[in-house]
């Protein structure tokens, strides 16, 4: 039998991961302005002085992170080959169709929500319930003949580790710092 080896000797293509996921956010309006104003829809009341534009300027390091994009550049392909016609069958007809029993799109988007905490998961649940800003038209969108099965999901991923970014952003407010032993 054949010993499984990791390939050591080849380091991870970050930056092409990185320029697909972008080209495929781009493809699909996922952008610094649709995820801002998504995150002000759901964060507003608790940061009044913020605009969606200040919301929107933190995608960028929610997508600095190997674990997202590959989740992200998963869900992108498997609609991209579903857009082609290009799954096998069963699989085909039910990501096309945005099955409600598949689930995997929201596991691919979960995934990337909990690695914001329960700010994450918490947002990105009821962001998918009510469809919240962007995601409704990536859902609903039959004008490009496009599958989006993963793609409202994911935008809705990014909008949640935003927010996650934001509230655990704050600097705990401590009076003293005590030494540990």
């Amino acid at each position: 039998m054949k010993e499984l080896v990791a390939t050591r000797n080849m380091e991870y293509p970050d930056q092409e991961l990185y320029n697909f996921v972008l080209k495929e956010m781009k493809k699909r309006n996922i952008n610094k302005k649709t995820v801002g104003e998504a995150v002000y829809e759901l964060q507003h009341q608790y940061f009044p002085n913020l605009k969606p534009e200040d919301f929107g300027k933190e995608l960028p390091k929610v997508l600095k992170k190997r674990e997202v994009l590959n989740l992200l550049a998963t869900g992108f392909v498997l609609d991209n080959l579903a857009t082609e016609k290009k799954l096998p069958e069963p699989y085909q007809q039910i990501v096309e169709n945005d099955l409600g029993q598949f689930g995997v799109d929201e596991t691919l988007a979960i995934a990337v929500s909990q690695l914001y905490g329960s700010l994450g998961n918490t947002n990105f649940g009821y962001g998918d319930k009510v469809k919240v800003g962007w995601a409704k038209n990536l859902d609903t969108d039959t004008k490009h003949n496009r599958v989006n099965t993963f793609a409202d999901d994911l935008f809705l991923a990014l909008v949640s580790g935003v927010v996650g970014r934001f509230g655990h952003g704050r600097p705990l407010k401590m009076s003293g710092e005590e030494e540990i032993q």
